[in-house]
């Protein structure tokens, strides 16, 4: 019985000594210091509990010391509990504020982005747009019935191209800086997305909603039309796909995103996959809206996309693009 106690002793303040020793890598926090002076009062009363094996008759004056030692232990584990939650609740609060803080630079980013996007958009149209339709009308100013054979047909394939460059840079004005998201809002900017990819040909797409008449705030919409036409880039470079479904709704102050295609899909397990550049801007979007997305294989073939955002209405515009 004394061995068991001498070595629980010994363990008591190695314990307490090493807990004092803590002290200093948490900056002598308050509620480590109190906690750590527990420590050690446990390991003063088990000294105590070993002194009547040698002085019997200090029994009852140990006793009351032992039960003074049990209140001052219990009120120090009792304060130095109290003091770490407030510690806790701290270090809460200043998780909350990095978040916030990256949120913050994260949204800062975008904002950048888009303003660089709309500037080169307006730089495109305002001014390679008037050369290529000077070009284009210098072309057709010429008196075609004086030209024949070799240079009627370079004629012809200049006009052609010059058509072909317009109608290229005004899509790649548009795919910079949709006009019709600024102005009429998500829906209708992606209505106007999809109808250009149909009339590719390549896949056919499926689109229904019921935020036509419902705004957002710019942040919120410009993510998701971004997010959304990089799910159909992917689609259409990898997936082979040959239809897709897309369905936005808006329902509880949340705004739901499901984007099925019929294509080849791929594992979300797949860690190459996941940390490609478009995922992982959008895993990127997401986090800036407080986002969530998941990826789910549907066999044989396809994939689902399921997008989940709590948003603010800002405004209701009745009426279509």
């Amino acid at each position: 019985m004394k061995a068991a106690l001498i070595i629980s002793i010994v363990f008591q303040l190695v314990a307490a000594f090493i807990a004092l020793g803590l002290t200093r890598h948490t900056k002598y926090n308050v509620s480590w210091i109190l906690i750590s002076t527990a420590f050690l009062l446990i390991a003063v009363r088990g000294i105590l509990d070993l002194i009547p094996f040698y002085y019997k008759e200090v029994q009852s004056e140990i006793y009351l010391i032992y039960r003074v030692l049990e209140i001052l232990i219990a009120i120090l584990l009792l304060a130095g509990v109290i003091f770490i939650k407030r510690l806790f609740n701290l270090l809460k609060r200043i998780d909350d504020f990095r978040t916030e803080s990256e949120n913050k630079i994260l949204q800062a980013i975008m904002q950048t982005e888009e303003k660089e996007r709309r500037q080169l958009a307006k730089d495109l149209h305002d001014g390679i747009g008037p050369l290529l339709s000077n070009i284009k009308m210098s072309v057709s100013a010429l008196d075609k019935t004086q030209i024949t054979g070799f240079n009627r047909t370079v004629i012809d394939n200049i006009s052609s191209l010059i058509n072909e460059s317009i109608t290229s840079l005004k899509y790649t004005s548009n795919n910079l800086s949709p006009h019709i998201l600024e102005s009429f809002g998500l829906a209708s900017a992606i209505s106007s997305f999809i109808e250009n990819i149909n009339l590719l040909g390549k896949i056919e797409v499926t689109f229904s909603s019921n935020i036509e008449s419902t705004r957002f705030d710019s942040q919120i919409e410009t993510n998701l039309y971004r997010i959304i036409c990089e799910l159909f880039q992917n689609t259409i470079k990898h997936a082979s796909a040959n239809n897709v479904s897309l369905l936005i709704h808006n329902h509880e102050s949340k705004i739901i995103i499901q984007y099925f295609d019929d294509g080849i899909g791929f594992e979300p397990e797949d860690s190459g996959m996941m940390s490609g550049m478009g995922i992982s801007n959008m895993h990127s979007r997401l986090k800036a809206l407080h986002g969530d997305i998941e990826f789910k294989r549907i066999m044989p073939k396809g994939m689902m996309t399921s997008i989940v955002i709590k948003m603010k209405t800002k405004t209701a515009l009745h009426g279509k693009a």
